[in-house]
């Protein structure tokens, strides 16, 4: 003799899928490193030449071939930085910010 039954089975509750993110205005997926005080670029305290060869090196690595065109250094709340004006080889102009605190108080203390 033969029996058969059919057992069904249920099937185990499948997790929802997250919901999507939230849409990212394409301004805000731009890398602003350097493009003010508040993204400026710290200069390591020990960097040779007052971080002159870290910039150069930062900049060359971000934008490749650049010519400098000026730019100075200031100091706003306590902090110290110098402000790089560039020339890229497309002839596009930009100001970068360098956050050179460490590395000008380094200098100031006797060695």
């Amino acid at each position: 003799m033969l029996i058969a039954g059919c057992a069904t089975r249920t099937p185990a509750p499948t997790a929802s899928a997250p919901p999507p993110p939230p849409p990212v205005a394409a301004q805000d997926l731009v890398d602003h490193s350097g493009d003010s005080v508040e993204t400026a670029i710290s200069v390591p305290a020990d960097a040779p030449d007052g971080g002159a060869d870290f910039e150069n090196h930062w900049l060359f690595d971000r934008y490749g071939r650049f010519r400098r065109n000026g730019g100075g250094t200031g100091t706003l709340d306590g902090r110290r930085y110098n402000v790089v004006k560039i020339e890229l080889a497309s002839g596009e102009k930009k100001t970068v910010y360098f956050d050179i605190t460490e590395n000008w108080q380094r200098s100031l203390t006797p060695h």
